[in-house]
């Protein structure tokens, strides 16, 4: 996309975003209710989720809950669940009041962290093929997108190239496991050898992990359970994943 220059000749669009157009899973979408093709360029489920959770979000919305404007960190209801998620399936232990935050979807928490933790000039290592909002989040920081591709057939990512990757204006590490759109899974050895990294160079971690209980082969690690990670990594994930109500855009980040 050619940004449009205004009347004093500069451009509307921030020269940074000036490469990124209508996002893919937009275009994909749009032609798969044209043509009616079946969708595969959009993670959302053909059923609606459990029952007991839609009715649990109307008697919700009846009696007043949630209609109005929360606290600017969440309902406090919501964080104290997310914060009893994490201790359930993970052994972690978070502070609701200081350590959970709400976000609509993942998408804005992604941008939002990117932003916070970005300054102009410092690169972020990314799984390569990546969610399409990463690097426009990296590059509304000022930041550059360093990609570690992973290959077919087994998507696996190259540690050593990792490493090699990483350069004194290396900032952080941006993870998705398990990954959209390959399904690739880190295994525990995987994780450990990129927490030792992210510790030896003292890197910031973001992981994903929108994707985190849809997993069918191996198992999810958080990288927030390894050593040395729990103060260094922010921890990603959302609702509309995990329960298949991809459109109520509840996600939330995790941090010390």
């Amino acid at each position: 996309m050619t940004p449009k220059p205004a009347p004093s000749g500069r451009p509307l669009l921030a020269p940074r975003l000036a490469s990124f157009g209508t996002t893919v899973f937009a275009e994909m979408s749009a032609l798969a209710a044209r043509t009616g093709a079946i969708n595969l360029g959009q993670g959302f489920p053909d059923t609606d989720g459990p029952d007991e959770v839609r009715e649990a979000a109307v008697r919700a919305l009846r009696e007043g809950r949630g209609n109005q404007y929360p606290p600017g960190p969440g309902i406090p209801e919501l964080r104290e669940a997310v914060a009893a998620h994490q201790h359930r399936f993970h052994g972690i232990d978070l502070d609701p009041a200081t350590e959970v935050l709400v976000t609509a979807g993942a998408t804005e928490a992604i941008a939002a962290t990117l932003l916070a933790l970005v300054e102009p000039g410092d690169e972020v290592i990314a799984f390569e093929p990546y969610y399409d909002s990463y690097a426009a989040g990296i590059a509304l920081a000022g930041g550059h997108r360093v990609p570690l591709t992973l290959r077919a057939p087994g998507f696996r990512p190259d540690l050593d190239r990792l490493a090699a990757l990483i350069t004194p204006r290396t900032r952080l590490l941006l993870l998705n496991s398990p990954h959209n759109p390959t399904g690739m899974v880190l295994t525990r050895e995987e994780a450990t050898e990129i927490a030792r990294l992210a510790v030896a160079h003292d890197l910031l971690v973001v992981t994903d992990e929108v994707y985190e209980h849809l997993v069918y082969e191996g198992e999810h690690i958080p990288l927030a359970t390894l050593p040395g990670m729990r103060e260094r990594t922010v921890s990603i994930s959302s609702a509309g994943k995990t329960f298949s109500f991809t459109g109520w855009k509840v996600g939330w980040v995790k941090a010390c």
